[in-house]
């Protein structure tokens, strides 16, 4: 069981520099009060942080640093399992992430998803999803068991019956499958490779003692055909370097400046503009004798002297634009010339490599028959070492099938244990067993909760719920305070299929708001029963905006803002 016993927190959220402590295991039931915005929620979100590195509530992780202090945001949460003591430390600006096992931290040498792994499987035995089904009944970010899909489902229940086992198992199972699976493609393919080799070595042999002589001569052809081939590369290649070399030359010939070239297209542009104005202008004084802004007449003497002057600056500005499209003509040509010189340069670069390739592919093909004729001579007046290298495959061949042979074994007996690890395999009858006494528990609180239908999930965790006129409905069909009543059946269900394994069983239960919504008075009243006749090992924590219920509860503390800061109070109270 895990027992939580302080969490701690400064600078986090809305809090100060001072540290805010509350201790989870001093009463069994406290009420956690305050208006909307003073911190009240703020012990949900610092305990899901402080356990799996994320608030509770939607909420960035750059935004977790109250924003007046912003640096030394920290959380620390105490707790117990068994005879071990444990502390996590949690920090951003600057970040932290300690594990602290009886006083020693635990070695920080992985990476802090590993570190958070380990935590997690190793030490809290269960994940944020399970930690929330467990642990947090909320109203806003909760997402109920019901609304989770049913692969999540599946999830949370293994955690409960603490069969996740099973799953790391076949995770494991399924690597060293492969791992086989390559074994045996490796040793199947070793085996095909010695066998051939010793067809080879054999045939080799037959070689050496019927034609060996026949076989130098035809590599020695082949050989020397090669290397004539060599020449011509090397050849086409010097060809290639020159031609590389005229063309570069040729292109440093070239004086083509682009920006030169996009300057005397702006200044086209704006000798076609002024034309094009002078000419509006030309018009105006040809069809206008009064001056349509003042209305007084045009003398005839100004228009044609306008008129000259205009007609004498379009033939300039006409003349002109010609001299430049005739100079933009030239530096488009050198364009032009450029980009293909630039282009054939990419191509016999192209070129250049593709014939290295083959140069060099021909000189590994020089190199390997120079060294078969090597061994060819070497090896024909001495056919000792030919055999003694056929009989050393052979035995490595035997070596092979034996290992083979083996491994398949190996491979069927994980293929067979996979069958049993299998979603439905092993868990499944493990759930099995388990559903009638989940199924018998959920009810069992549904009625406490006033609430009388008969709700059963399957082995697949889709529920089916029947009235007593045996109608049939599903989770949706019902108002929000029926939803209400069936997540609290289930969390209570999950708590006490926990404890009964003793898989994640925890002292700590936490209602977000659940009395501030959906459930009415008769459902508050049975859920407050529910909760004052839980076993003396829980914890209950309510967070509400309900302060007259403080009667009811051992503690209360009241979230308040002081000077921009949410500080807890603490009450002790006399239950009624």
């Amino acid at each position: 069981m895990i027992c939580f016993e302080t969490i701690r927190w400064k600078n986090f959220l809305s809090t100060g520099a001072q540290w805010t402590e509350v201790n989870l295991n001093s009463n069994k039931t406290t009420l956690i009060v305050g208006q909307n915005g003073a911190g009240k929620s703020t012990i949900l979100d610092a305990l899901t942080f402080s356990l799996f590195g994320k608030p509770f509530r939607k909420i960035n992780k750059p935004m977790l640093p109250n924003s007046i202090n912003i640096t030394d945001c920290k959380t620390e949460i105490e707790f117990s399992i068994g005879k071990n003591q444990f502390k996590i430390v949690r920090g951003i600006k600057p970040n932290i992430f300690e594990i602290y096992q009886n006083g020693e931290m635990l070695d920080q040498s992985s990476s802090a998803v590993d570190y958070q792994k380990q935590l997690e499987q190793n030490i809290l035995k269960m994940n944020y999803k399970s930690f929330t089904q467990i642990v947090v009944l909320g109203s806003s970010t909760f997402v109920p068991f019901m609304r989770l899909p049913l692969a999540q489902r599946r999830e949370i229940i293994e955690d409960i019956l603490d069969i996740q086992i099973f799953s790391v198992m076949n995770n494991k199972l399924k690597e060293q499958y492969k791992l086989t699976s390559d074994r045996v493609k490796d040793l199947g393919y070793e085996s095909e490779s010695t066998l051939e080799k010793i067809g080879m070595g054999e045939k080799f042999i037959k070689q050496l003692e019927d034609e060996a002589d026949k076989v130098i001569f035809d590599k020695t052809e082949f050989l020397n055909t090669n290397m004539s081939r060599h020449g011509q590369l090397t050849a086409t290649q010097n060809l290639l370097i020159d031609d590389l070399s005229q063309i570069t030359h040729n292109i440093q010939k070239v004086a083509f400046d682009k920006s030169n070239l996009k300057k005397l297209n702006s200044m086209r542009g704006k000798f076609e503009g002024k034309i094009e104005q002078t000419q509006k202008n030309v018009k105006f004084f040809n069809d206008n004798d009064t001056c349509p802004t003042c209305t007084q007449s045009i003398e005839e003497t100004i228009r044609s002297n306008e008129l000259f002057k205009l007609n004498q600056s379009v033939d300039k500005l006409s003349s002109g634009l010609e001299q430049l499209i005739q100079q933009i003509s030239v530096e488009e040509e050198k364009e032009s010339e450029l980009q293909s010189l630039v282009t054939l340069q990419q191509q016999v670069n192209a070129d250049l490599q593709t014939n290295k390739k083959e140069i060099e592919l021909n000189k590994r093909s020089i190199e390997r028959l120079e060294s078969e004729i090597r061994n060819l001579q070497n090896t024909k007046n001495s056919k000792g070492e030919a055999h003694e290298k056929l009989e050393s495959l052979k035995k490595d061949y035997e070596n092979l099938k034996e290992n083979l042979v083996q491994v398949k074994i190996e491979k069927e007996c994980m293929t067979a244990a996979g069958v049993l690890l299998k979603d439905n395999g092993i868990k499944t009858r493990i759930i099995k067993k388990y559903l009638p006494t989940m199924n018998k528990l959920i009810n069992q609180y549904l009625q406490s909760l006033d609430f009388y239908v008969n709700f059963t999930l399957d082995e697949n965790f889709e529920e089916t719920i029947k009235s007593r006129f045996r109608d049939t409905f599903s989770y949706e069909s019902f108002s929000e305070g029926e939803k209400a009543r069936i997540d609290i059946a289930l969390l209570l269900t999950w708590r006490s299929v926990a404890k009964l394994k003793n898989s994640v069983d925890t002292n700590l239960l936490i209602l977000d708001e659940i009395f501030d919504g959906s459930l009415d008075s008769m459902g508050t009243g049975d859920l407050g029963w529910i909760l004052r006749n839980f076993d003396d090992n829980t914890n209950v924590f309510v967070i509400s905006h309900k302060e007259q219920m403080n009667d009811k509860f051992e503690r209360t503390l009241t979230a308040e803002k002081i000077k921009n800061f949410s500080v807890l109070k603490e009450t002790v109270n006399e239950v009624a």
